[in-house]
């Protein structure tokens, strides 16, 4: 997930026009490896901010958070009502960001939750990836050099 991630940041990077106070040196948790720069930058340019002095390197993404990320990164202001969907508290920190994600087209829920406080699977990141750039739709044989290919569930398959 840590690689996906970092291949999300670098994508949404290029589309990011924010500035954050909080600084790449300010986490306690900020790691010296493969991923330093990508998180750094991703810091500088306003897309991750990081919660209590930890930016959280080797956590896995939540929905919540990709959603944050990609709002972030559009810089969107525009939010649909997602009041129908039952698991997301209007006081929540990632209301807002959820409602943004879902008005861009982002998330799309089971008409019922959004699972803001799951872990996105790398499915899932790729289907809002795909969204957010406006991909052309793949097909199963794209999918041939992925060892895990099997794993795909259909409906991420155009993903």
């Amino acid at each position: 997930m840590k690689k996906i991630l970092c291949g999300i940041l670098s994508a949404a990077m290029i589309c990011s026009a924010g500035a954050t106070a909080a600084f790449a040196s300010d986490f306690k948790d900020m790691p010296d490896n493969w991923s330093t720069q990508a998180l750094e930058r991703a810091v500088d340019n306003g897309l991750l901010s990081g919660y209590d002095g930890y930016i959280r390197p080797a956590d896995n993404l939540t929905r919540a958070e990709m959603a944050t990320i990609m709002v972030r990164a559009f810089d969107a202001s525009r939010e649909d009502d997602i009041s129908e969907f039952e698991d997301v508290d209007a006081k929540a920190w990632y209301y807002e960001n959820m409602a943004k994600a879902v008005s861009m087209g982002l998330f799309k829920g089971d008409g019922k939750n959004l699972n803001p406080l799951n872990d996105i699977t790398r499915q899932e990141a790729f289907a809002v990836l795909a969204r957010a750039f406006d991909m052309k739709e793949g097909k199963e044989s794209d999918l041939k050099n992925f060892t895990d290919k099997d794993k795909v569930s259909s409906w991420a398959v155009p993903s």
